[in-house]
């Protein structure tokens, strides 16, 4: 009876030990989608649990939450999450850490090819794929086209010299009193937007050969233009720099501000949307971007990838989510669903989507002149010191001239590709 006793007790301990195994369960930490207001994301996660019997803790807050979270399990070495948010910012610090799986073992060839190689190229790093693209967030220049058209402006801005003169124009007919509304808070965004004023003055923080150009005429002429808008030709609304990204594009889709330069994709879905817009059927998309002169227009590429910590237990289970996630069939069905762009190449020429979506013709020839962010693996560093120092410049307390000096003596002795920055 005794043996017997034990045997049932090890057949039950076996039992538990194959549902346990059975049960696997993985975190998922990302952002929120700007665009999935149908919680897409979320009911795609519950349809990979039902197919694949892999339990899913999917965690979804704002980027700025994430990336505090991320980091600090990250440095701590903590194991928290399978699969985590994998932002184009963190891809050279990320490397020189070590602290994610490389995935051309698990992806395979043929499967990295489908996808857009841009996209794939910004996480690659020593011929290594450390993140799946999950988001193809390039930003692109919209405007209210019937605002335009009240004010007898035929065609929007193709410098920045044509923006002061239309902005001035629509403030003078009273169509709008703050055609520009910047998210200019201080934040990681203003960085983003720094960097694209930088870029559309054929200016950055230092060049290729390890020089430091933030100092330089046409760098230190893109402060002075930021400034300019909102102090003195006030053309951008003064609110702009408490403004996020999200409250900014709230003033363009209530009609208040007549220019959105840096929009997410799902800006035209949005000012089409009655339940956020007041100016449905008034926005259009530009071929072009504003900028000094036509030949510097560029815009920003902003995607962010999935990875799988290299601390996860789940690995194999991480990646048959990532897998599931990011193909072709859900692809289309976020396209579908809630307009986010495609991140597989075959998908761009789909009758369906482009019947859907003609408006994407202009995103391609925006996305031609699109640039990443600086890729050094102290980046978060540059945008803190950056965004305190022009934040200070658009309050008026320090000049642009100011804000370069101090930006060049922080980039002073960094390194970028080997090279220390002088």
């Amino acid at each position: 009876m005794k043996g017997l006793k034990g045997s049932v007790f090890l057949a039950l301990v076996f039992a538990l030990s194959v549902v346990a195994a059975s049960a696997q369960q993985i975190t998922v930490i990302m952002p929120r989608h700007e665009m999935d207001l149908k919680g897409v994301w979320e009911q795609q996660t519950r349809d990979f649990e039902k197919e694949s019997g892999i339990k899913v803790e999917f965690i979804q807050m704002s980027w700025d939450e994430v990336q505090t979270k991320v980091m600090t399990d990250l440095a701590a070495g903590a194991g928290s999450y399978d699969v985590i948010e994998f932002d184009n910012g963190w891809v050279a610090k990320f490397a020189a850490a070590d602290w994610v799986e490389p995935l051309d073992s698990y992806a395979g060839k043929a499967y990295l090819d489908r996808l857009l190689p841009g996209l794939l190229k910004t996480f690659t790093v020593k011929g290594k794929t450390l993140g799946i693209p999950w988001n193809n967030d390039t930003r692109f220049f919209f405007y209210n086209e019937a605002m335009l058209a009240k004010a007898g402006i035929k065609s929007p801005p193709r410098t920045w010299a044509e923006v002061v003169a239309q902005s001035m124009t629509l403030k003078k007919a009273g169509i709008s009193e703050y055609p520009i509304a910047e998210y200019w808070n201080q934040e990681w965004a203003l960085a983003n937007s720094l960097a694209y004023y930088l870029y559309s003055y054929g200016a950055n923080y230092f060049d290729e050969k390890g020089n430091i150009t933030i100092d330089k005429p046409n760098a230190v002429a893109a402060l002075q233009f930021m400034a300019d808008m909102l102090r003195k030709d006030k053309i951008v609304d003064p609110s702009s720099v408490t403004l996020s990204q999200e409250a900014a594009a709230d003033l363009f889709y209530r009609g208040s501000s007549a220019f959105f330069f840096q929009g997410p994709p799902s800006t035209y879905s949005y000012a089409n949307d009655p339940t956020k817009s007041s100016v449905m059927g008034q926005v259009d998309v530009a071929s072009w971007l504003p900028a000094k002169t036509s030949a510097l227009q560029a815009t920003l590429t902003l995607p962010e990838a999935f990875a799988i910590p290299k601390t996860s237990k789940n690995k194999q289970a991480a990646w048959k989510y990532i897998r599931y996630m990011i193909s072709e069939e859900k692809d289309k069905e976020r396209a579908l669903e809630i307009g986010s762009l495609p991140l597989f190449k075959d998908l761009y020429t789909d009758p369906q989507l482009l019947k859907l979506y003609p408006y994407w013709k202009q995103f391609g020839k925006q996305s031609a002149v699109a640039r990443a962010l600086p890729l050094v693996d102290w980046y978060d560093e540059l945008v803190q010191k950056s965004i305190v120092a022009v934040q200070r410049m658009l309050l008026g307390s320090e000049t642009p001239h100011a804000v370069a000096d101090e930006l060049a003596a922080y980039l002073k002795g960094k390194t970028y590709n080997g090279m220390v920055l002088h």
